[in-house]
């Protein structure tokens, strides 16, 4: 068992609930090692965040690689996340590739927006010795129209769709799930059936662990989501407001 699952699954076995939030820079990355946030994602979300754009699509792998690497400098305590970005997982070798770069610059774990045509890149990544988080539900790097922005597994087709990936994922060996914006039932049904530590960002409070965007925590998102909240309304510091996120999610299920 690698270090990553054996770490959280006794997270899991203890009831501690995994706190994950996204990060982009150094700055805001010493702020969350010090908090003790267990999860770090530098995620494509900075298309939207950092770059101003409207979606994740523009993100290039480039920009993931200096992002990894400035929040790697403040890396002591958290486990570091990265995204592949677009188009990065078309081919094996490729994404392979891709994927050694980020662990090369200090990240713990690449995640992929995992469809079903990624099964044998996912297979061969981890047959490569780099630990893969496989993401289910809304892929914003392939929502096309707005109306693909929702939630998913509340019919019985998309239900049974997310049900089959998570365990498919499970035996491929991934470390992590992450579902975002699943049905909270099925979510709940995911996190109790696979032996993989799940976690979610507007998917419920079931799962072994919660994710947010740095920036919709503190409340600078130009457009957050329905599921969010700004903590710094109240609070004193973005420390603070931080800290509340993280004692949020540290009190679930208690």
């Amino acid at each position: 068992m690698s270090k990553i699952r054996e770490k959280f699954n006794h997270y899991v076995a203890a009831n501690n609930q995994i706190v994950c939030v996204t990060c982009y820079d150094a700055s805001f990355a010493k702020i969350l090692d010090d908090l003790k946030i267990d999860i770090v994602l530098v995620g494509d979300s900075l298309g939207m965040v950092i770059k101003g754009d409207e979606d994740t699509h523009s993100v290039k792998k480039d920009e993931i690689i200096y992002h990894t690497s400035c929040v790697a400098k403040s890396k002591k305590n958290f486990l570091l996340m990265s995204d592949m970005p677009i188009n990065s997982c078309k081919d094996k070798d490729s994404a392979i590739i891709f994927a050694k770069k980020l662990l090369k610059i200090n990240a713990d774990i690449v995640k992929i927006e995992y469809q079903d045509t990624h099964k044998d890149i996912v297979k061969e990544i981890i047959s490569e010795n780099i630990p893969v988080c496989g993401h289910l539900g809304f892929l914003p790097q392939y929502a096309i129209k707005k109306e693909d922005i929702r939630v998913y597994g509340k019919t019985q087709l998309e239900h049974d769709k997310i049900l089959r990936q998570a365990k498919e994922l499970e035996n491929l060996g991934v470390e992590i799930i992450l579902l975002e914006c699943v049905d909270k039932k099925l979510s709940k049904l995911i996190t109790e059936l696979v032996n993989v530590p799940v976690i979610g960002i507007g998917s419920g409070e079931s799962c072994n662990g919660q994710v947010q965007v740095i920036y919709d925590i503190i409340g600078i998102s130009n457009n957050p989501p329905k599921f969010s909240k700004n903590l710094l309304e109240g609070s004193t510091s973005i420390q603070e407001a931080i800290k509340k996120f993280h004692d949020y999610v540290k009190n679930l299920n208690t």
